[in-house]
């Protein structure tokens, strides 16, 4: 199987090398973001003390989290509408979009920005109101950062538009983490003010240029009215924020519930055992052209064989590095310095759980691609709801090892619901189970 499955791969590179080109310019450009932002947090570990790590950790997860609710789907929106306008020939529609999205995702950061000002006095945010603004811009950065590249990557701009922010960034940042480490002035706010202030210099130059990115005042298309962009964007929207959820939801509950340092210690488990996600991420941008293709063929045995392939070639290293995690998890997580040397016991938890979702294959991409991106919802959204209730249960009563627990559940909870769906609604077998 593997040595038919091997010339295949190889006649498909042989027929589609520009296809195949970009494929593996944005998996190599994706790789070495995934390393950088490693080597970020690390960096970033060193210059700060415990307490002030844990405080960047629920920092940093509330600017991720607050991205997708800033960004109203706009990325997948863009990415669904841009190439069929572009290919029309009609540029300005394009970037009557990018005007809207601007001006939501503006709004949105404010009404963050001034909804978390007036909880502050209240203890809703723990966090004072400078750190917060700075968290806030953030926020809003990323949502633009990921809509400029979808929309960059919808005119068929590919290194433009992922370098500035998965690359470029990153370096800065990293760059100032060392540069400050052991400062009298080095502190989360200061951090954060720098990694805001770059990404918007960065951003910004993207933008300039890149005209794909640059907003107009062209006239909407039918499909774009804001009747129809609303109900298309409220439930892109809704599918991000649920997979956004519960790997963000649990930094910030461990803050609550226990206290920023075994925070700091949790965020740095998650970030390393999210390495994990990268081999899925690669099976994904190989099995990504055949699934289209192959149902509208109604080849679905031809898909199933694909796509239980390309999970196989993918579990390899994601096993080999799983194998790491449960010998040495100790050592692995020292590096982030020594206080995270005991951190062995919760990377495992994580990285069991995304272990699971790389060996269920890519159930939401085949769930979307099969148009059951409504039912995805419904998985995604009750398990989240039953591990954000585990969260603080487990949490309360295990302390960090139960929040581990309860967010590797989630990840175990939806690929098997979504597994079982595909195959007993379309009798594909996505993975490996």
């Amino acid at each position: 199987m593997l040595i038919q499955g091997s010339r295949w791969l190889i006649a498909r590179i042989r027929a589609q090398p520009v296809l195949v080109g970009r494929a593996v310019l944005v998996l190599a450009i994706k790789l070495g973001a995934a390393a950088l932002s490693y080597l970020m947090f690390i960096a970033i570990a060193r210059a700060l003390d415990a307490e002030g790590f844990g405080v960047f950790g629920v920092a940093f997860s509330t600017a991720t989290l607050g991205a997708v609710v800033i960004g109203f789907g706009q990325k997948a929106y863009i990415l669904r509408r841009a190439p069929v306008l572009l290919a029309a020939h009609k540029p300005a529609a394009v970037r009557r979009l990018n005007l809207r999205a601007l001006l939501v995702f503006a709004i949105l950061t404010l009404a963050m920005a001034g909804l978390g000002l007036l909880a502050n006095p209240f203890g809703a945010v723990a966090m004072p109101p400078s750190l917060w603004l700075w968290v806030t811009g953030a926020a809003g950065l990323f949502a633009l950062a990921d809509y400029q590249q979808s929309a960059a990557r919808s005119a068929g701009v590919f290194f433009r538009a992922l370098t500035p922010r998965d690359i470029i960034w990153r370096i800065i940042a990293i760059a100032f983490a060392f540069a400050g480490a052991g400062a009298s002035w080095m502190s989360v706010e200061n951090l954060f003010a720098a990694l805001v202030l770059s990404l918007a210099a960065l951003l910004l130059l993207q933008l300039a240029l890149l005209p794909p990115l640059q907003p107009g005042l062209g006239t909407l298309e039918p499909e774009d009215r804001n009747r129809v962009w609303l109900a298309a964007s409220s439930g892109l929207w809704g599918v991000a924020i649920v997979q956004a959820l519960i790997p963000n939801l649990s930094v910030l509950a461990s803050g609550l519930i226990l206290d920023v340092d075994t925070a700091g210690r949790l965020f740095a488990a998650l970030r390393t055992a999210m390495l994990l996600q990268i081999f899925q991420m690669a099976a994904n941008l190989v099995i990504a052209p055949s699934i289209s293709r192959l149902k509208a063929e109604n080849d679905l045995a031809r898909l199933q064989k694909e796509s239980r392939l390309i999970t196989l070639l993918a579990a390899f290293p994601l096993l080999a590095l799983l194998l790491l995690f449960a010998l040495a998890g100790g050592w692995v997580m020292s590096i982030f310095g020594a206080e995270h040397a005991g951190s062995g016991p919760i990377l495992l938890i994580l990285a069991l759980g995304f272990s699971v979702n790389a060996l269920c294959g890519p159930t939401a991409q085949m769930m979307e691609s099969l148009h059951d991106e409504r039912m995805l919802f419904v998985i995604l959204a009750a398990s989240a709801l039953l591990s954000t209730l585990l969260i603080f249960a487990l949490g309360d009563a295990f302390g960090v090892i139960g929040v581990a627990v309860a967010v590797s559940l989630h990840s175990v909870f939806w690929n098997l619901a979504a597994y079982f769906r595909i195959w007993r609604r379309h009798g594909i077998r996505v993975g490996l189970i």
